[in-house]
């Protein structure tokens, strides 16, 4: 079954083992979901797999309503039922071919069934969301400030909102702080990164925000999901274009480790020593940040799988041990 999910309604298409193909529109509203399950009466639901994209606050109602009812839900790359429509030649598009997409996409790839986030997990992603926002309104006041203004009435109306901005962004810091600390793999994991030099309180809340880190297997695996895995593009011997990160992933993700990998290659030695290597072979500056933003989420990901705090002389301790031998 797939799920092609709007603000206002949901198309919804069914395939059959026969090849047959059913659709139904319905509300995206609880009155909509029960109809979908009435218009699901004649099946087994737990033989049902329902694939949908992940569009936030409006799959969110109807996936654990799907789950609540028995059937197993998947969350699919919206990149790659895109690519798959034009594998198919599609040259249309609408909700109702999307939904399509959606249920052919889940039966030709069966991708892994859902597990949704704890409730801590989801409020700490949502409030993540909400710091952002406030961080980005800080920018534009602060930007308005600096650029000036004649009147001293709007200079001071954007002081006040620029300090009632700063007054509420310290007010959800220290309530994603304390959220944090009330699961206790939340805690142990924010405990974990925080070891790492570079990441600060702010940083470390982010990734956990963002990032599920134990739902990845490798840290190729977390390394896509951030588009910060290379792309090359290459054919033959005319086409030779120089290589890339492929940006299919979360933007935001990567803006948030930007400056946490500025302050890495800094201050951290082994980060250091990466940057000087990939600077040696003259490397540019922006395909070096980018590496070592890379390399401190994968570092994340490996730390958190064996539960270790990061220890900056395990490297040297081994070269150490290596040479004395």
């Amino acid at each position: 079954m797939g799920l092609d999910v709007s603000k206002l309604t949901i198309d919804v298409c069914v395939l059959l083992a026969d090849g047959r193909k059913l659709a139904i529109k319905i509300a995206n509203s609880i009155a909509g979901f029960d109809q979908l399950l009435i218009w699901l009466d004649a099946f087994d639901l737990a033989s049902i797999r329902a694939y949908l994209e992940p569009t936030g606050t409006y799959s969110r109602a109807i996936a654990f309503f799907l789950l609540d009812a028995g059937i197993t839900v998947c969350l699919v790359n919206s990149y790659a039922v895109l690519n798959h429509g034009r594998s198919k030649k599609f040259r249309s598009k609408n909700d109702r071919i999307d939904a399509y997409l959606l249920a052919d996409y889940g039966l030709k790839h069966n991708p892994p069934a859902w597990t949704p986030p704890t409730q801590t997990r989801r409020y700490l992603r949502e409030m993540q969301h909400r710091l952002a926002c406030i961080d980005e309104a800080i920018r534009q006041e602060e930007n308005r400030l600096e650029a000036g203004t004649e009147c001293d009435f709007v200079r001071q109306d954007i002081e006040e909102s620029l300090g009632r901005l700063l007054v509420r962004k310290k007010q959800f810091e220290r309530e994603l702080k304390k959220l944090a600390q009330t699961d206790d793999r939340l805690f142990a994991n924010y405990k974990i990164l925080k070891s790492i030099i570079g990441l600060g309180d702010s940083s470390v809340i982010r990734l956990l925000a963002m990032v599920h880190f134990e739902q990845f297997e490798s840290g190729r695996q977390v390394a896509c999901f951030s588009g910060l895995s290379p792309r090359e593009h290459e054919s033959g011997a005319s086409v030779h274009r120089k290589a890339s990160i492929s940006k299919v992933g979360s933007a935001e993700l990567r803006g948030s480790l930007y400056f946490p990998a500025m302050v890495a290659m800094q201050h951290n030695p082994q980060m250091r020593e990466f940057a000087e290597r990939l600077r040696a072979k003259n490397k540019a500056s922006k395909v070096i940040i980018c590496a070592v933003m890379r390399k401190l989420l994968v570092l994340a990901h490996t730390l958190i799988r064996k539960q270790q705090m990061y220890d900056p002389e395990h490297r040297s301790s081994l070269a150490a041990a290596a040479a004395a031998v």
